[in-house]
């Protein structure tokens, strides 16, 4: 099981970890907390909305915007399908089973939220900026869509580098092959920063330099560039086990 908290402004990883295949994606978020500040945003999908995961954020003053589930929380259940405002303030109690071992880890009990429905009746988000003034409802498609560079992120790692078609059978080469994977996509982030700077029609970040290396990947950057259209929605396609199994056994790994 492996966590990234990426930064999907700047297009970096900011700290990752590589886990045991039955650990709990909230245990492995919750690592990532230390190379966070005060007030920092998180955007997290499905995986994420838990009681304690949200009461671990509150007491670290971490603003927060999460997808619900229908299995998540009652109040997003009801917005889910369709009942009440889109924007609802609501106070969360952690359940009667969990409340004991809430309160042995020092975590808040109470926990003023927000729920913010986006698209009718097919997402609902949960969030600490609870102002709806200052963060009007509708603002919150536009930051919610910024969280699909986590998955682009990770289709790079899967598919171009080929993360999952390990060099060895070791743990040693496979831990390699994991944060070697991560770091390249960093490096490629602070390469393509002044192409992509100029392709957006803004300031370059990064000094330019003269290396004629650089110079020629910069030029391939600006031959191919792909077209980001935000409005669109695309149904996920789910596959079938067998054909993601082929798919794993037939492609190769890429050399880096």
């Amino acid at each position: 099981m492996a966590s990234v908290m990426y930064d999907v402004l700047n297009r970096v990883a900011i700290d990752s970890h590589l886990g045991k295949a039955q650990d709990y994606e909230v245990d492995l978020a919750l690592t990532h907390l230390g190379h966070t500040r005060e007030k920092d945003l998180l955007l997290c999908d499905r995986n994420y909305p838990s009681f304690r995961f949200i009461s671990s954020l509150s007491q670290a003053q971490r603003d927060f915007v999460i997808r619900c589930s229908m299995s998540s929380f009652k109040q997003a259940r009801d917005m889910l399908k369709g009942k009440g405002a889109d924007s609802q303030l609501h106070t969360l109690q952690p359940h009667t089973s969990k409340l004991h071992s809430i309160k042995q880890a020092g975590l808040p009990t109470v926990l003023a939220v927000r729920f913010v429905r986006l698209n009718g009746q097919f997402e609902v988000l949960v969030s600490s900026l609870c102002d709806e003034t200052l963060y009007p409802t509708a603002d919150f498609k536009e930051l919610y869509r910024l969280r699909w560079k986590v998955e682009t992120f990770f289709g790079i790692l899967k598919t171009r580098l080929g993360l999952e078609n390990f060099t060895g059978k070791s743990a040693e080469s496979v831990y390699q092959d994991f944060y070697s994977s991560v770091y390249l996509t960093g490096l490629e982030a602070i390469l393509t920063e002044s192409s992509q700077c100029f392709l957006s029609g803004k300031e370059t970040r990064y000094p330019q330099h003269a290396d004629e290396a650089l110079a020629e990947l910069e030029r391939l950057f600006l031959t191919n560039p792909s077209c980001s259209r935000s409005h669109r929605s695309v149904p996920r396609i789910y596959s079938s086990t067998r054909h993601l199994l082929q798919y794993a056994k037939c492609s190769k790994k890429s050399c880096f």
